[in-house]
């Protein structure tokens, strides 16, 4: 962030003595144009999400609204867009800057306060609405499938050499989902887990994102919903022999997804699912397969001792499923995750060692056989006299 700002401050010291300068279009004075800064609101150093530096290497949108009417914007027909903006660095002859990716979209500033409303990356398809007041949606950014990080932003402000536009993550992430067996019932039993699919049930991927006049995001979720899922070409085995568990997520995997929460956080409402927290009673005597709001983690797979198959069976296609709730330890304390929240990136480290999961009933899926003893029945002394 620090070099952003070294960035930003050139480039107003420069704006700041520039003079007319002639272009292809005529006389232009710089300093009363509408010019932008932008920068995420949280550093990503993962690929695949955004930071401040490869934030440059996409261009971005940006739509302006006047009195409540359109004013920076292109038209295609009857619809609104957004302009678009790119990263013009030093090697192109000056400090750095946000500049327009076609000069024709320029507009400069009129005598009042603006609302900016920007998105990233860049696509054509963005649409704003005809006026701020008319509809509570003012930006939609449609047809996403959640396989890239997505931003947006909103200000409102009156004339400034350049806006600076702070950018929001629109999703949660999954970073990272690693499964090991680690000692105890499961271990000790030589228990195997062969996963060939996992799924995290009731989430969302595929919609729009939705930005509101005050600059809020929600949601609206695709007719046919595509939960976060991944398969795998081969499947994977887990057993004690794997000392450091296996990786089915890795930050590689862009698995990005709507978040869960009700209420607004980091300016996103969710999709208002909740997490399933393992109880049985939370299933109100119905199952996990039959739930619409209830998130928890489902594996497509094969449970088996040394002897039997406990989910599943040795065919090569028989696999059954174990779902798992997402309530862990976080920090040392143990926590039900209540949402995935927006900016924020989960890494799940899933253990088995008592369990592997429940089934759709909310019952544990290993219930070892064991014994206590009840009680031993006394002797009862019998004392036989022969006579002879």
């Amino acid at each position: 962030m620090k070099k952003i700002g070294y960035l930003t401050f050139a480039a107003l010291l420069a704006l700041g003595s520039c003079t007319n300068e002639i272009n292809e279009e005529g006389f232009v004075d710089k300093a009363n144009t509408i010019s932008f800064n932008a920068y995420p609101n949280k550093t990503r150093t993962v690929t695949g999400d955004v930071t401040s530096e490869n934030l440059k290497n996409d261009n971005f949108g940006v739509f302006g609204y006047f009195n409540n009417s359109p004013y920076l914007f292109k038209k295609d027909g009857d619809i609104y867009k957004a302009v678009e903006q790119y990263w013009k660095s030093s090697s192109e002859g000056n400090n750095g800057s946000w500049e327009y990716q076609n000069s024709s979209d320029l507009k400069f500033w009129p005598d009042g306060s603006m609302d900016f409303y920007a998105y990233f990356p860049y696509s054509d398809n963005a649409t704003f609405s005809e006026s701020i007041s008319d509809n509570s949606t003012v930006m939609t950014i449609p047809n996403l499938t959640c396989n890239h990080d997505v931003l947006f932003a909103k200000n409102a402000t009156p004339y400034i050499a350049r806006v600076p536009l702070t950018f929001y993550h629109a999703f949660s992430k999954i970073q990272g989902l690693n499964i090991k067996v680690n000692g105890g019932n499961v271990a000790d039993a030589n228990v195997q887990v062969i996963v060939s699919n996992i799924e995290f049930i009731n989430t969302a991927t595929s919609g729009d994102v939705q930005v509101d006049k005050e600059g809020r995001a929600t949601y609206k979720i695709a007719d046919t919903n595509v939960p976060l899922t991944k398969s795998f070409p081969s499947a994977q085995t887990i057993d004690k022999t794997i000392t450091s568990g296996i990786d089915f997520i890795t930050s590689s995997d862009n698995c990005y997804l709507f978040a869960t929460n009700s209420s607004e956080t980091n300016n996103v409402t969710g999709t208002n699912k909740t997490m399933w927290d393992g109880q049985k009673s939370s299933l109100n005597s119905g199952k996990l397969s039959g739930q619409i709001n209830l998130v928890c983690l489902k594996l497509t797979c094969k449970v088996k001792d040394q002897t039997h198959y406990l989910v599943g069976s040795k065919t090569e296609t028989d696999y059954g499923v174990v779902y798992i709730p997402l309530t862990g330890t976080h920090n040392g304390t143990i926590t039900n995750l209540r949402a995935f929240e927006p900016s924020k990136r989960y890494t799940f480290n899933i253990v088995f060692t008592h369990n592997v999961g429940f089934n759709e009933n909310g019952d544990a899926i290993l219930k070892p056989i064991l014994f206590e003893v009840k009680s031993v029945t006394g002797w009862e002394d019998v004392t036989v006299t022969i006579t002879l």
